[in-house]
């Protein structure tokens, strides 16, 4: 238990008004003394996601692709009624109709045969009906970004990552640098691999999961969030687009938060009472923006060391999120799902 949370590592990067304090603490595993740094590498999970997301913003800025037409011009996704209705957004704001996870890894499919059978998977319910938190819609959207663009989705993180400034954001970490997370019956302790079972599976870069990186990696694309598309070195997103992943979808209604494009709005359950932009992470990793001040929190934990049991962190996050509700407390509401 590192501060009152479960795992063994804590890297934590708050920014108020302009001044960042970092604070590290614990080991990069229970068995190992090493000290978590300013280096260590943390499986970001499900905030694999929002550097999706902004990859795919960034095709939609170049005119590559469209939030509205149909993905079936170009990548045939979903099976059923509807399937071929399914737009770039409707996979961004979660509400495809694609199922929220891919099981079909329990049956022994991996790699490329898996990827297709998941882009196919038969639709839950139709398009823009139902908000459905789906790690395979954004499956469904690494590999349409590939197709649009010819280039892997690596190389397009890769080009993100770079205009970020979030240079040791990886896909394959140095294990002396990598923090643990589950001991897993079938794979012992998974360390300097992904933790998602799913993309483990696929042996391959997908748009859900997979991606390790740094406290300041993922203070870097906070910052992108808080300067409206602008990046260190140039322009990440258009302003337009980085707004989009601000302001949440009118007509989506989700379960004790809003919707933007590939990011949650207003989730008080660890937000806080504020106007707060953000996402989760399966393994414990999370970050939140303030658009109208500026200020922003990460807050990287292995909660699931050695093991997801007895593993809430939903308190945890929402006593260190209060800083960006500073007028308000925080309400205590019931905890978020434990998926990422």
């Amino acid at each position: 238990m590192v501060n009152g949370a479960p795992g063994s590592a804590w890297a934590a990067l708050r920014s108020m008004a302009g001044v960042d304090t970092l604070e590290l603490l614990g080991t990069l595993s229970a068995d190992d003394p090493t000290p978590v740094s300013e280096e260590s590498l943390f499986d970001l999970a499900s905030l694999t996601k929002v550097f999706t997301a902004v990859a795919a913003l960034r095709l939609v800025d170049a005119g590559l692709i469209a939030l509205d037409e149909p993905c079936a011009a170009v990548l045939s996704i979903g099976s059923g009624p509807g399937s071929g209705a399914i737009t770039l957004r409707h996979l961004l704001l979660h509400t495809s109709g694609l199922p929220a996870e891919g099981g079909m890894w329990r049956s022994g499919l991996r790699g490329a045969a898996l990827q297709r059978a998941i882009v196919a998977a038969d639709l839950v319910s139709a398009p823009d009906t139902e908000h459905r938190y789906s790690d395979v819609g954004f499956i469904a959207v690494g590999t349409l970004l590939e197709r649009v663009s010819g280039r892997p989705l690596a190389q397009l993180i890769a080009e993100v990552a770079a205009l970020l400034g979030a240079d040791t954001l990886t896909w394959s970490p140095d294990p002396r640098h990598s923090v643990a997370t589950e001991i897993q019956p079938h794979r012992g302790l998974v360390r300097a691999e992904v933790h998602d079972e799913l993309a483990s599976a696929l042996g391959r870069p997908a748009g859900h999961a997979g991606l390790f990186g740094t406290v300041h990696d993922v203070a870097a694309l906070a910052r992108m969030i808080r300067d409206d598309g602008g990046g260190p070195r140039r322009r990440v997103l258009s302003a337009a687009s980085a707004r989009m992943l601000t302001v949440p979808a009118p007509a989506v209604r989700a379960d004790g938060f809003e919707q933007a494009l590939g990011l949650r709005v207003r989730q008080r359950s660890w937000m806080g009472d504020g106007e707060a932009v953000g996402h989760t992470g399966f393994t414990g990793t999370a970050f939140a923006v303030n658009p109208r001040t500026g200020d922003f929190g990460v807050l990287l934990l292995n909660r699931v060391h050695p093991t997801r049991e007895d593993a809430d962190v939903t308190g945890v996050r929402r006593e260190y999120f209060a800083f960006l509700s500073p007028d308000k407390a925080s309400d205590p509401l019931d905890g978020d799902p434990q998926r990422g």
